[in-house]
C-alpha cells in the first residue's frame, strides 16, 4: 500500500508540472496553466478494490490559504518532500485571469475539446464515465463565478458537477509509468547527444577556438527598418474567418552602406506569436549584412489567437493554415522577385539566388515544410488516433492537419537554400518519410526540457530521419521550448515558470550566433563560418555557464538504442503506413459514432450560403446549417461527448472531389442536382433558382435571350452547369472566363466597369453578391423574366451510402432545418416561389 500510495503521490505531481500539459495543446499551454484536477469535495481514488482514499477540498482550501496541513492531507503530505509540498500550495493559490467568455469559446474548440477529452480519460464523473463535461463545466463555472478578480485550481474544483471526482489507481498509475518511461527515455537521448558531440569534438581537435570572433555580438552594418503590406490572393482562415485577398504586414531589416545584394532570410513565428518578437535576432542578423523579413501570420498571429478568445472566430486553428503558412512565405518571395524586377533600388539590394528561412516553434514546422517536408497523411492519421493517453502537447496542434484532404501537396519552395527550425513541431506531421524528403542545409535547434514538443519525439528523431547532408542538431541544456524566445513581460506572467525554464539570456546569445554562421556558410557559402557549426567551438563557449549548448551534424538509431538499453517506447523510425484507402470502411454514420467528428465543406464565394463578413467573418446558411446537424446527430447517436464540427472549404473546382475521397461527409453550397457526377449523390431540394442575365439597365435592350448573342462578351463560371449552358446554347458569344473564389465577384465588376457586356448565372447568387459590393439594384437588370434554366440545390452526398442520405433527408425536413433556412432566405421567398412554381409546370 505505501508503495502504490508513493507512487500516485509522484504522478499527482507530475499532473501539475507534465500530466496536465500532455493533455493540453500548444495554445491552451499559453490561455491556461493546467493544474491537477480533484473534485468538487473530495478526491476519491479507487485501489480497485472496497478499499477508497479520499482527499477533502477543504483541506486543500486550508493549505493553500495558510500553509496549514490538516485532515486527510497529512496522509499524502508523509511522503512528500519540502520543495514537492511547496510546489503544491503555489499550484493552488495562483490565479488566473481568463474571463468566461474566453474559457467558454477555449474549452468549446476542437483543441480544447481534444484536451479535455484525453484528461477526462483520468478525471470521472465515475468509473465508467469520461469526465469530459465535468471537466468543461468547472472551468467555465471557475470562470463565471471569479466576477473578472481571477480565479484558481480550487474554484475548478468546487465548480465540478458532483460532489466527488473519481480517479482510478490503476489508470493513474498506469499513466505514472508511461511519464516515467518517456522522462528516462528523454534523458538517456540527451545522454547520447552530449555522447555524440564528445566524439565529433575529438576530431575537431585541430580547431583554435580562440581565434574566432563572438558571433553573438553585433555585426557592423547599421540598418533601417520599414514595413510593407502585402496582398495574397490565396484561402486562409484569419481573424476575420476564412478569408480571399488577405493582407499581411511584413517587416524588413535592411542593411545599410551594401556593396552587393544581399542574402535573405526570412523568419516564420510561432502560434499565437507576433513578428515584433524577432526584432532582436532580425536586428542581429540584419547587423550581419542580410536582408531580413518577418511576415505576420495572420491566420495563426497574436491578434486572431485574441479574436478566436473573444468569440469572433468560429475555430482556434484551421488546417488550412498548414499549408498556408509555407504558401504564404513563397508568395512573399514570389512579391521581392517582382520588387527586383521593377525597381531598381529592390534589385541592388536582393539577392534571389541567396535565401534562408528560419522559424520558431510552429514557424519551424512552417521552415520544414519549405526545406521540402511532405505532409505524411497517412502517418499523421495514425499518430492521431491512437487509444492511449496522447502525452505529446504538440500532437493536439499537429492533428488538425489530419483533417485536410489526403493529397500530395507541394509546400516545397526550391528558391530556399538553406532551413533553420527552432524547436518544431514535426513528428506526426511529417514522420520519417516527409522528414526523408528534405535535401538542402538544415539545421534543427532543441530544448533538453522541452515539454511542449517533447525534444526526443518532436527534434532529434525527427533529425534522424533526415537523410541529406548537410545536417545539424543544436541542443540547448537545459532548455525549454522557450530558451531562444525573445518575451514580453505580459507573455512571462501568462507562462507557468517550468515551462519557460531558466537562463534564456544565454539561449538568445546562442542563437544569435547559430543563426549567423549558419546563413553565412550556406547562403553566402563561405567556408570560414564552419568552425562556429562544431561541437569543439559550442563546447568551448558554453563551458562554465548554467547553460551548455551541443551541436552534432550525425546521430543513428542504434546509438539511441544502445544509451536507453532498454526497448524504446516510441519507435525511432515507426513502421511505414500504407496511403490511406480512399474507400470508406462502413458507413459514415459509424464513422461518426467511432470518432465523434462530423466533417462538411462549405463555400466561401456564394453568399447567403457561404461567405466572409468584413463584421462577422466567416457566416451564412451553411455554416448555420452544418451546427443544427452537429447537434441533431449528438442527439441521434447519443455520443456522450458531443459530435465535434470539422469545417473545411469548398471551391468550384474541389466540391465534388471532397466528397468521391472521403475528405468531408457533405458538401453545403449553391450545387445544382444532377446525375452526371461519378460518386456523387444529392440530398432532397432545399432552393430553387433560375439562370439569368446580368446587365447594366441601359444595356438592357443589347441582351436578347432569345438571339444566339453573337459578337457580345458573356462572363461565366468555370466547371459550373451554366457554362455547359452557354457553351451549348450560345455558340457564337465570346465567353469570358472567371475562376477561383473571387470569380462570381470579379465577372460582377467586369459588368459594373463595362468590361463584359453580361453575366450569367443564378439570380439568388448573383443578387447576394451585388448586395455585398452595395450595388445599386435599380442600375441592372436580370432577364428574361422565365429563368433560362432551373435549378434544384442539394447538399453533396457520397452515392454509396444510402443510410447517410436517408439521415440528411429527414434531418432536412425537420423543423429546426426550416427556420435556419427561414433565416437566410425569408427575404427571397417571393421571388423562389415563381422561379419554383415555373420549373414545376415546364
Amino acid at each position: 500500500m505505501k508503495r502504490v500510495t508513493r507512487g500516485l503521490t509522484k504522478v499527482f505531481f507530475r499532473i501539475t508540472s507534465l500530466t496536465s500539459l500532455m493533455a493540453t495543446t500548444v495554445a491552451v499551454v499559453e490561455f491556461i496553466t493546467a493544474r491537477p484536477c480533484l473534485s468538487a469535495e473530495k478526491i476519491n481514488l479507487s485501489l480497485n478494490s472496497p478499499l477508497e482514499v479520499s482527499l477533502s477540498l477543504d483541506s486543500l482550501e486550508t493549505f493553500a490559504e495558510t500553509g496549514e496541513i490538516t485532515g486527510d492531507l497529512k496522509l499524502f503530505t508523509l511522503i512528500l518532500d519540502d520543495t514537492m509540498i511547496a510546489q503544491l500550495r503555489q499550484g493552488l493559490q495562483q490565479s488566473l485571469d481568463y474571463d468566461v467568455r474566453q474559457v467558454y469559446n477555449l474549452t468549446y474548440s476542437p483543441l480544447g475539446r481534444e484536451a479535455l477529452e484525453q484528461i477526462g480519460k483520468i478525471v470521472r464523473f465515475s468509473y465508467q464515465r469520461n469526465g469530459f463535461y465535468g471537466l468543461r463545466a468547472a472551468l467555465i463555472g471557475a470562470a463565471a463565478q471569479s466576477n473578472g478578480e481571477g480565479w484558481t485550481i480550487l474554484d475548478v474544483i468546487a465548480q465540478f458537477p458532483t460532489k466527488s471526482i473519481e480517479l482510478n489507481a490503476g489508470d493513474l498509475l498506469k499513466l505514472k509509468n508511461t511519464l516515467d518511461v518517456y522522462l528516462e527515455y528523454n534523458e538517456a537521448v540527451v545522454a547520447a547527444i552530449e555522447t555524440q558531440a564528445r566524439m565529433e569534438a575529438e576530431s575537431q581537435s585541430d580547431l583554435t577556438v580562440e581565434k574566432l570572433s563572438d558571433l553573438s555580438q553585433p555585426g557592423t552594418y547599421d540598418l533601417r527598418r520599414e514595413t510593407i503590406t502585402v496582398t495574397n490572393p490565396a484561402l486562409r482562415q484569419t481573424e476575420q474567418g476564412l478569408s480571399v485577398n488577405y493582407d499581411f504586414g511584413v517587416d524588413i531589416y535592411i542593411p545599410q552602406g551594401l556593396n552587393q545584394t544581399a542574402p535573405i532570410v526570412i523568419i516564420s513565428h510561432g502560434f499565437g506569436s507576433i513578428k515584433e518578437n524577432f526584432v532582436s535576432i532580425a536586428e542581429h542578423m540584419a547587423s550581419y549584412g542580410f536582408v531580413v523579413l518577418v511576415p505576420d501570420h495572420v491566420g495563426s498571429d497574436l491578434a486572431y489567437r485574441e479574436n478566436y478568445l473573444e468569440g469572433k472566430l468560429n475555430t482556434l486553428l484551421s488546417p488550412i493554415e498548414f499549408l498556408n503558412r509555407p504558401q504564404e512565405i513563397s508568395f512573399l518571395i514570389d512579391h521581392l522577385e517582382e520588387l527586383a524586377a521593377s525597381d531598381l533600388q529592390w534589385k541592388k539590394i536582393l539577392n534571389l539566388k541567396q535565401i534562408g528561412v528560419m522559424g520558431d516553434s510552429l514557424g519551424g514546422t512552417t521552415v520544414l515544410s519549405l526545406a521540402g517536408a511532405k505532409l505524411d497523411y497517412a502517418h499523421l492519421t495514425k499518430t492521431c488516433n491512437q487509444e492511449e493517453v496522447i502525452l505529446n502537447p504538440s500532437l493536439y496542434l499537429q492533428c488538425r492537419a489530419q483533417y485536410l484532404p489526403p493529397e500530395n501537396f507541394e509546400l516545397g519552395d526550391p528558391r530556399i537554400k538553406a532551413a533553420l527550425a527552432a524547436h518544431p513541431l514535426a513528428s506526426g506531421i511529417f514522420g520519417p518519410e516527409g522528414m526523408g524528403e528534405i535535401d538542402i542545409p538544415l539545421l534543427i535547434t532543441a530544448g533538453s526540457e522541452d515539454l511542449i514538443a517533447p525534444v526526443a519525439i518532436e527534434q532529434i528523431h525527427p533529425f534522424v530521419w533526415v537523410n541529406s547532408e548537410p545536417k545539424y542538431l543544436a541542443l540547448f541544456k537545459p532548455g525549454t521550448h522557450f530558451a531562444t524566445s525573445e518575451m514580453s513581460s505580459e507573455d512571462a506572467e501568462s507562462i507557468p515558470s517550468f515551462l519557460i525554464g531558466q537562463y534564456q539570456e544565454f539561449g538568445r546569445e546562442y542563437f544569435k550566433g547559430l543563426n549567423v554562421a549558419f546563413f553565412e556558410a550556406y547562403l553566402r557559402e563561405r567556408s570560414e563560418f564552419l568552425p562556429y557549426l562544431t561541437s569543439n567551438y559550442t563546447q568551448a563557449i558554453s563551458q562554465d555557464k548554467p547553460m551548455n549548448l551541443e551541436i552534432i551534424q550525425s546521430l543513428t538509431p542504434k546509438q539511441l538504442e544502445v544509451a536507453y538499453g532498454k526497448k524504446i517506447p516510441v519507435p525511432i523510425i515507426p513502421p511505414t503506413v500504407e496511403s490511406p484507402i480512399s474507400q470508406r470502411k462502413g458507413t459514415i454514420l459509424d464513422e461518426i459514432r467511432q470518432t465523434g467528428i462530423l466533417k462538411v465543406a462549405m463555400r466561401r464565394d456564394a453568399p447567403p450560403f457561404g461567405y466572409i463578413d468584413e463584421e462577422e467573418g466567416w457566416t451564412g446558411y451553411c455554416g448555420n446549417l452544418a451546427v443544427e446537424l452537429q447537434e441533431h446527430l449528438a442527439q441521434e447517436i447519443g455520443w456522450d461527448l458531443g459530435i465535434e464540427l470539422v469545417e473545411l472549404p469548398s471551391t468550384l473546382e474541389n466540391r465534388f472531389s471532397l466528397i468521391q475521397e472521403d475528405t468531408v461527409h457533405l458538401e453545403c453550397g449553391p450545387n445544382t442536382i444532377r446525375q452526371d457526377i461519378e460518386g456523387i449523390a444529392f440530398s432532397i431540394p432545399f432552393w430553387t433558382t433560375g439562370t439569368r442575365f446580368l446587365t447594366q439597365k441601359e444595356r438592357e435592350t443589347q441582351i436578347n435571350p432569345n438571339l444566339n448573342l453573337e459578337g457580345l462578351q458573356v462572363g461565366v463560371l468555370e466547371n459550373t452547369t451554366t457554362e455547359e449552358f452557354i457553351q451549348t446554347n450560345y455558340p457564337e458569344a465570346k465567353i469570358v472566363y472567371f475562376t477561383g473564389m473571387q470569380g462570381r465577384a470579379e465577372a460582377i465588376k467586369a459588368v459594373v466597369e463595362g468590361n463584359i457586356d453580361t453575366f450569367v448565372s443564378d439570380s439568388i447568387l448573383s443578387l447576394e453578391e451585388m448586395a455585398r459590393q452595395n450595388l445599386p439594384v435599380n442600375n441592372y437588370v436580370l432577364q428574361p423574366k422565365l429563368p433560362l434554366t432551373c435549378n434544384f440545390y442539394g447538399l453533396l452526398l457520397p452515392n454509396d451510402d444510402p443510410q447517410w442520405q436517408a439521415t440528411v433527408n429527414q434531418f432536412m425536413a425537420q423543423l429546426s432545418t426550416q427556420k435556419v433556412m427561414a433565416k437566410w432566405f425569408s427575404p427571397m421567398y417571393s421571388a423562389e416561389l415563381n422561379d419554383l412554381e415555373y420549373c414545376l409546370n415546364r
